[in-house]
């Protein structure tokens, strides 16, 4: 379970708060075929959740990237990633559970907390080799240590739906 809630509330109940809520967005990219679709959704979320939580794309230590293991798909979000952020450090949570369906982005925004408070980046597990076409900084081997402490969480559906959120921690 989630609780978002406002400072002052959790810290009168003594709560451990785990990361702050900066910004997010979420875009619906409709009458645009197929794949460039959620290309432009997937900036657009970016761009909009960078400048709701007022920072930019230097000041975020991670994206968690939604990477569905479909070679299209990745292709079109790592893109995404890389004209909106440039090489921000990229993992992906799904090479360590697969693919959830709906419940997807609910444990991978559960596993980004966790690296943010943890302060260590996972690796993309089963990564050892780049693809051209995904122009993003991959961690891969071995975690890395967070030198910002700020991230950004991605998830997107094949009909074009897109979110982003930028989380802190406290």
């Amino acid at each position: 379970m989630y609780i978002l809630e406002a400072r002052e509330h959790a810290e009168a109940r003594g709560a451990k708060i785990l990361a702050r809520l900066l910004g997010g967005s979420q875009l619906f990219e409709a009458g645009v075929a197929g794949e460039s679709r959620r290309g432009t959704a997937i900036a657009g979320t970016i761009t909009a959740a960078l400048a709701q939580a007022n920072i930019q794309p230097r000041d975020v230590g991670f994206v968690s990237a939604s990477a569905s293991g479909s070679v299209e798909g990745d292709a079109v979000e790592a893109q995404a990633i890389e004209r909106t952020m440039g090489q921000v450090k990229v993992t992906a949570f799904k090479s360590y559970f697969g693919d959830l369906g709906a419940g997807s982005g609910s444990v991978e925004l559960v596993a980004s907390i966790l690296a943010l408070h943890n302060g260590l980046v996972p690796p993309t597990r089963n990564y050892s080799q780049p693809d051209k076409a995904c122009p993003v900084n991959v961690v891969k081997d071995k975690p890395l240590p967070l030198e910002k402490s700020v991230l950004v969480a991605l998830n997107q559906s094949t009909t074009g739906q897109a979110a982003a959120v930028v989380l802190a921690t406290p």
